[in-house]
């Protein structure tokens, strides 16, 4: 079910180059570095912002050249691929949020992996703050609650994705072995030697020739604001590390008071990280019964 996504990508798509071993690395953003569409914003200091505090809005921002994942469609062998990106998400309630954050891997810039904000049962969410692995559509092939093995049998270690909090995800496909690492820490933590996630999966009969990566996010009744400080990229090899020191700040959080009516109307939501390999692979936070909302809207307008 390829989901065509973003109305920017069909414009451009066939003007652009395709690179069979893209490597790139952002340590904060300048426009010329990525496609935008929706609300996402540069801010001037070098962030990504894919949404404001405002309501009922979506923003996405995409590497601008399609990337090449196997040498041709019917290939039975994707190529190995890593990435990497810091991220931070603020509400305006500490512990819930708007519908979500992806990072996707898609046919035209869109099917998306999910850092999912709000639990929904039907989609067999495990617990209202967890990562998780779809492959194909909203239900989890694999998750696991939020957070990461410190080292030095630190034990693991939960992580609330909706805390604000600067995080850092890391997303890797070995396409010989045919397995999916996916792992989270705080981002002075650095990368735990133990992934938070790992699965065997081939996505050779998913993935097509070439794709688009990228970031998408959308707010519902709650506004909430959603950060990408530095992102890294590698076809066939190790994305390289993000300096962290060179990352952007996030702004300073305002003393904004929140109303007893949003208070009182907001139901108890939740968060989960989910890992979306293909037709879109790899990174959301969104509410799914909205973003399938979303996918329908997009297939009908853009789809075959």
């Amino acid at each position: 079910m390829p989901a065509m996504f973003f109305k920017l990508v069909i414009l451009i798509q066939a003007t652009l180059a395709v690179s069979q071993n893209v490597s790139f690395i952002y340590n904060g953003f300048r426009s010329e570095y990525l496609s935008l569409d929706g609300v996402a914003q540069f801010t001037p200091n070098g962030l990504l912002m894919l949404t404001n505090d405002s309501q009922e809005i979506k923003g996405h921002a995409f590497y601008p050249n399609p990337v090449t994942f196997k040498n041709s469609y019917s290939d039975t062998n994707a190529f190995l691929f890593s990435t990497t990106f810091v991220f931070a998400i603020r509400s305006v309630l500490a512990t819930v949020s708007g519908h979500g954050m992806a990072f996707v891997i898609a046919l035209k810039r869109g099917i998306p992996q999910e850092l999912d904000t709000i639990k929904q049962i039907e989609f067999n969410d495990i617990d209202n703050n967890h990562v998780g692995i779809d492959i194909n559509g909203l239900n989890s092939v694999k998750s696991a609650t939020a957070g990461y093995y410190a080292e030095n049998n630190g034990g693991f270690r939960n992580l609330s994705l909706t805390s604000g909090q600067v995080m850092q995800v890391w997303v890797e496909y070995d396409g010989t072995k045919k397995q999916i690492n996916v792992t989270l820490a705080p981002v002075s933590a650095g990368k735990p030697h133990a992934p938070l996630l790992s699965l065997k999966h081939d996505l050779s009969p998913i993935l097509h020739k070439t794709m688009y990566v990228g970031f998408s996010s959308s707010t519902g009744s709650l506004p909430t604001s959603h950060y990408v400080l530095g992102w890294s990229f590698k076809m066939n090899g190790q994305a390289q590390e993000l300096v962290h020191s060179q990352l952007p700040n996030l702004p300073r959080i305002g003393g904004k008071k929140v109303s007893k009516l949003l208070t009182i109307g907001v139901p108890v939501m939740s968060l989960s990280l989910v890992l979306l390999p293909i037709v879109g692979i790899i990174s959301a936070i969104r509410r799914k019964r909205k973003f399938a909302e979303l996918l329908e809207d997009w297939e009908l307008e853009y789809g075959p």
